[in-house]
């Protein structure tokens, strides 16, 4: 485990320096026609809420630990069918019609 000092000099001086480049402060979400996109802490809320599922930006990154689990108990790994980009239309459709 690391110290406390190390903690700081180490963890928390990094996450700072991520933290300072505006890239890795974009949104990665590739349903950018989502109510919520690039506002993390309401996607997070939904998600966390409903519990069906993680945020697609985050989706990719569990998925391979997954799979790298699955192999290892010679288990295949089927990802579930996207929300299509029509439903998302469709919302934007029915909040026009009705503001």
């Amino acid at each position: 485990m690391k110290s406390k000092e190390e903690f700081y000099e180490v963890t928390v001086k990094n996450i700072r320096e991520i933290l300072e480049d505006e890239n890795n402060l974009h949104c990665t979400c590739p349903k950018t026609q989502c109510e919520w996109h690039g506002d993390c802490q309401k996607c997070v809320a939904v998600h966390r809420y409903y519990k069906d599922h993680i945020p697609n930006c985050l989706q990719q990154f569990v998925n391979d630990k997954i799979k790298a689990i699955a192999q290892i108990g010679e288990l295949e790994v089927v990802e579930k069918e996207k929300t299509p980009s029509a439903y998302w239309e469709y919302v934007q459709e029915q909040d026009k019609k009705r503001k």
